[in-house]
């Protein structure tokens, strides 16, 4: 029966959604006259954007994996990649595995990668380290057992913990508190059982002014899929900082460090390197130290109204130019959806190329610039493993 209420109200979402599409276009352009560089990877450009790289440089949680849920589409993209010829270096923060257990998750979830490829801050600890202790010296690590692991992987001896019977006033945890004269170094990692008692020793072996003071990564947040807010290894290393009054030597992202031997071990070229990652704070600021291009994913941290954000800041505070992407897509699996549309890559018989990138929805549908990006990510499993098609 028709109802005069209901044909308004059609009307009214109609009307509402032209006026919508029309601010959200007049958006983007409005964005791309202020940046002209800071474009988006799609069907037009995404065989270009590949054609002018060799090396690729990817972040893990929030681009190849949130939790312990592969994003979809992202391991048929780090296939495509190898199949045209790019070499793919795994640059995380992440320092609670070693890269043995790296490599298990990374297989786990259907990855193809190399150790050698795989660059955390656990890893670079260890590299540090082992360069700049001497032979007799040990290091006291606040950590997890991987990064322990790691650590002695290359050599170095790491200070077995103290007792950790409870005590209840500081006199008693002083009493027992012993500080071993070889200790040469403190790292600071995320450390779940981070406790007083360490934070004391910690506080005390930093005491002398030669002990080296590392932090692996200066995250404030874990990525969460579930909501919870999660903090990470920034959160400890300021209290550290605190008692000590010392500033440390930060190995991961955005310091350059990595760099370093990335450039001499994959023989990079700045001009021909991109890092893609998902937070503007470490991910895109560590690209544009390296002086290299840089595009963030949406399937993380940092949302489209965060860079439109410094965008703003950018005619006030040159500086914010920093943390400015040269591109931006939905997530790495948006990459396997652009060549397959272009008929460089073939899906799986059996299946979709995985249930985020296959949509008939278009990129542009999904990315809104009028709205900020929750930056989480729809993966609820592991994508299948496809075939790609080789390109020149």
């Amino acid at each position: 029966m028709f109802s005069l209420k209901t044909y308004t109200s059609k009307f009214a979402n109609i009307i509402w959604w032209k006026l919508f599409e029309r601010k959200r276009t007049l958006s983007a352009r409005i964005l791309k006259m202020r940046h002209p560089e800071f474009t988006q990877i799609t069907e037009n450009n995404v065989k270009e954007v590949l054609d002018s790289v060799d090396t690729v440089l990817l972040d893990c949680d929030g681009v190849l994996w949130r939790g312990e849920d592969a994003i979809p589409g992202s391991p048929e993209t780090v296939r495509m990649l190898r199949a045209m010829g790019k070499q793919p270096v795994f640059l995380t923060n992440y320092s609670i595995l070693s890269r043995k257990e790296l490599m298990e998750k990374f297989t786990h979830l259907g990855y193809d990668v190399r150790e050698e490829e795989i660059y955390s801050s656990a890893t670079l600890a260890g590299l540090y380290l082992q360069s700049h202790l001497q032979t007799d010296e040990t290091v006291f690590v606040l950590g997890s057992q991987g990064l322990h692991d790691e650590i002695e992987s290359f050599g170095v001896k790491v200070a077995p913990l103290d007792s950790e019977d409870h005590v209840f006033d500081i006199q008693s945890l002083t009493e027992t508190l012993k500080i071993d004269p070889k200790i040469g170094a403190v790292v600071v990692a995320f450390d779940i059982n981070f406790n007083y008692r360490k934070l004391l020793r910690a506080a005390n072996i930093l005491s002398k002014e030669s002990t080296h003071f590392l932090v692996t990564n200066e995250d404030p947040r874990l990525p969460s899929n579930d909501g919870w807010i999660v903090p990470d290894c920034g959160c400890l290393i300021e209290s550290v900082i605190k008692a000590t009054k010392r500033t440390p030597t930060v190995l991961g992202k955005p310091n350059k460090f990595a760099w370093d031997f990335i450039s001499k071990r994959f023989h990079v070229n700045p001009e021909r390197t991109i890092m893609i990652g998902d937070s503007l704070n470490t991910d895109i600021l560590f690209g544009y130290n390296c002086g290299i291009r840089r595009s963030l994913v949406l399937s993380g941290i940092s949302s489209y109204a965060d860079v439109t954000n410094r965008i703003d800041e950018v005619k006030h505070h040159p500086n914010a130019e920093k943390w400015i992407p040269n591109y931006y897509i939905q997530s790495l699996g948006t990459i396997a959806k652009c060549l397959w549309s272009l008929g460089l890559y073939e899906p799986d018989p059996d299946g979709d190329v995985c249930s985020d990138s296959a949509s008939d929805e278009t990129i542009e549908d999904r990315v809104d610039p009028w709205v900020s990006q929750p930056g989480t990510s729809s993966a609820n499993g592991i994508c299948h493993r496809k075939e790609v098609i080789t390109t020149v």
